[in-house]
């Protein structure tokens, strides 16, 4: 198959995975971008475990129609760190859609880390930033959101990340519902902004949350 009908297949199934989710198209130039990500993924992924999720039509929607549908939560946020980034999740399909907000992904494996930088050279990401560091010894306080798609350990990690909030910051949490129960059970129950269902899941969940007597719009 050529470069060309690959490029087409790609933007097709993310168009298709796009309207599924309710999530309004992309330009050429960001699908483009998304299909070089997607491309350097698969090669990448032959010698590093990036993902298990590789075939394009499964990507397309559980890998970039996801992380897109968290943008309708960034509200007024101009900062973002995305924690355990991993292959880019959400931060490289958020940072393509949203070039207002500045991303940052924190990623503690080099090798993945390099993998991120690589990434944003090959599309030229002005907005996003990778930092290889662990979520213990990195200064999550002058970020407006933080959010979180595939964190290892993240039951144990995460209510913990959640009590450092400071006023005004969010947390965002692509996850199941035992996680946002322990997330509450660290804040408090009224700590939970929003809840909604993921679209084509029957358990995953995006939850934002605040800390306690703090509002975002």
């Amino acid at each position: 198959m050529t470069h060309s009908n690959k490029k087409k297949q790609f933007t097709h199934a993310l168009e298709g995975a796009l309207r599924d989710f309710g999530i309004e198209q992309l330009t050429a130039e960001q699908a483009s971008r998304l299909e070089k990500h997607y491309n350097m993924m698969i090669e990448w992924n032959r010698l590093l475990n990036l993902t298990r999720i590789t075939e394009m039509e499964a990507a397309a929607r559980l890998h970039y129609a996801e992380s897109l549908f968290g943008g309708r939560f960034i509200g007024s946020a101009r900062t973002a760190v995305d924690i355990g980034s991993g292959a880019g999740f959400p931060s490289i399909p958020l940072a393509v859609s949203r070039p207002d907000v500045a991303f940052t992904a924190l990623e503690s494996n080099a090798k993945k880390a390099t993998f991120l930088m690589e990434v944003k050279d090959a599309l030229a990401l002005e907005n996003f930033s990778v930092a290889n560091s662990r979520l213990e010894d990195f200064d999550l306080s002058t970020f407006d959101l933080l959010a979180t798609r595939a964190l290892d350990r993240a039951c144990d990690l995460l209510p913990l990340t959640a009590s450092r909030l400071k006023p005004g910051q969010r947390l965002m949490v692509y996850c199941g519902s035992d996680l946002v129960e322990a997330i509450k059970e660290s804040l408090g129950a009224d700590s939970l902004r929003e809840l909604l269902l993921i679209p084509e899941s029957e358990s995953r969940f995006i939850a934002v949350f605040e800390a306690k007597g703090t509002t975002v719009d």
